[in-house]
């Protein structure tokens, strides 16, 4: 565990947040999902219980990533102004015919990240239309709710996917990395604009490298697709000495000309 941040999970009943209904106001990105289960209507042969999950967290944690055997079918985040500022309560609701096992959630911390990720064994098999339960085996979650403060600007993940407002830019080291997993160039375009758009949604610039660019433009095959990745992404480079350079270890000869004219140099 990093030594100036502290991620602590434990397992308690969070009193001091309100009872949970299916009328829950939702204030991350993802609305409503048609598969919710009634939770009120559940049969008791299906042995439905919650859990909370009470974490805290040091102001350096900026985002907060959940990856619960990859359960996103219905999964959201509510603000509450019960809740004390640096502290959260994960909520999972449950499931299980049979026998059921539900490994354990370990907390974790790189950098400004906190992570909940689930380890052990998970055997789910489940039927849901129309909110009921048409059949079951195993143990399943059903429902994952994330309570916060009122206000708090933490960028809650499930699975990959934001489902919070996004508070800050795409981090530069996610960044490279989505556009390196990218298969095919529009894909990797399809980063780039994503990229950008995150800067734009909060009011900032993102900051690049030239490296950091070159490394980006070599991920393309194609001379149309790297001079496009060029002209959307050399205007954040803060080492624009170093641009020459850069066109000199990524273009080809041929290309060379028309890459320092598009970043003016």
């Amino acid at each position: 565990m990093h030594c100036l941040i502290k991620l602590v999970l434990t397992l308690t009943l969070a009193s001091f947040v309100t009872a949970c209904s299916d009328s829950s106001e939702t204030s991350g990105n993802n609305p409503t999902p048609k598969t919710r289960v009634r939770w009120s209507s559940i049969p008791s042969e299906y042995n439905p219980s919650s859990e909370d999950y009470l974490f805290t967290w040091s102001t350096s944690v900026d985002t907060l990533k959940i990856n619960l055997f990859g359960f996103n079918d219905d999964v959201e985040v509510i603000y509450s102004n019960d809740i004390p500022e640096g502290r959260g309560v994960l909520r999972i609701f449950k499931v299980f015919k049979g026998s059921a096992s539900w490994g354990t959630i370990n907390p974790q911390v790189n950098k400004n990240v906190g992570k909940l990720v689930s380890y052990g064994s998970y055997s789910c098999s489940i039927n849901i239309s129309n909110g009921q339960i048409n059949s079951l085996e195993g143990g399943c979650y059903i429902r994952l709710q994330v309570f916060l403060p009122a206000g708090s600007e933490l960028e809650v993940y499930n699975v990959g996917e934001l489902i919070t407002k996004r508070f800050k830019g795409m981090p530069v080291e996610d960044f490279l990395e989505s556009v390196n997993k990218a298969s095919f160039d529009s894909d990797k375009a399809a980063v780039i604009s994503a990229f950008l758009d995150s800067y734009r949604q909060v009011g900032k610039t993102p900051a690049l490298t030239s490296h950091q660019l070159g490394t980006v433009i070599r991920e393309f095959m194609a001379s149309r697709e790297k001079f496009s990745a060029l002209r959307n992404l050399h205007h954040a480079v803060n080492d624009r000495e170093n641009l020459g350079r850069m066109i000199d270890d990524v273009f080809n000869y041929f290309d060379r000309e028309e890459a320092r004219r598009i970043v003016g140099i």
